[in-house]
């Protein structure tokens, strides 16, 4: 069993320099101004209609939300984190690598307002997903060098095998991190947790390209909902969208699994 760990890490290490050499020398290859034609490409290229649609009203909602609120009340950080917090999974639902420079935005301004009002999950949270961005870059940029052209990302199913292990971590860091912060004498720890064990999954299928992601993203956002019931209007107003995108994203991913299960 030790060797088969061994040899399994090994191999994870020789993929990852790699494919940290190719990137390095497709990117100097390229040339600044064909990286960033690919990015802007990735920003704006292949987009429907309906999807420029979908992601204009979808972003505008915080707008809204701001130049409705009262002067007092404004709050222009949880704008911009709640803006940048939409357009990424959005990204996400459309398969596009720039989704992570928004995510990374979004995930330390984050960090910082979930420091302010306290909420232990969500510090733990926002702090793994800010080490994840850096590390689902470079998966979903690596991955991209091993498929066919026409292909913009491949959606995967999870095995029953898959389905299992992914529960069993879901529990595992629900438990593990609710007796963390009883612990430190939260009075609400295994609430607090619920949203450590559904985030931790969804962000490590998500660098998988699993669509079974939005699963578990779906009951990310329906408990920080409720976390955030009552207090930033950003806040809530963002994990509504997000609800909304997951919803979207199963959707449309579900079909895809299906397409390349054929």
């Amino acid at each position: 069993m030790f060797t088969n760990w061994k040899r399994k890490w090994q191999e994870t290490f020789y993929n990852t320099r790699e494919g940290y050499q190719y990137m390095t020398l497709k990117a100097k290859e390229l040339g600044f101004k064909e990286v960033t034609r690919l990015i802007f490409k990735d920003l704006f290229a292949n987009r429907s209609v309906f999807e420029w649609c979908y992601l204009i009203i979808l972003s505008s909602i915080p707008i809204i939300l701001e130049l409705t609120l009262d002067a007092k009340q404004h709050d222009w950080l949880g704008l911009v984190a709640s803006w940048t917090g939409i357009v990424c999974v959005i990204f996400v639902n459309e398969g596009r690598v720039s989704n992570y420079f928004f995510g990374l935005t979004n995930s330390l301004i984050y960090l910082y307002l979930a420091l302010g009002s306290g909420f232990y999950g969500e510090v733990f949270t926002t702090l793994y997903f800010t080490v994840m961005q850096p590390i689902g870059l470079f998966l979903w940029l690596n991955a991209s060098r091993f498929k066919k052209e026409e292909q913009s990302f491949v959606v995967r199913s999870l095995s029953f095998t898959g389905w299992i292990k992914n529960i069993l971590l879901t529990l595992f860091t629900w438990l593990f991190m609710g007796f963390a912060y009883q612990s430190i004498g939260s009075n609400r720890p295994f609430r607090d947790s619920i949203t450590d064990g559904t985030n931790v999954t969804g962000q490590l299928l998500m660098t998988g390209y699993y669509w079974e992601q939005w699963l578990f993203w779906i009951a990310t956002n329906l408990f920080s909902i409720y976390l955030w019931w009552g207090t930033s209007i950003h806040m809530q107003g963002m994990y509504w969208v997000y609800l909304i995108n997951s919803c979207y994203g199963w959707y449309t991913w579900s079909k895809e699994a299906k397409k390349a299960a054929l």
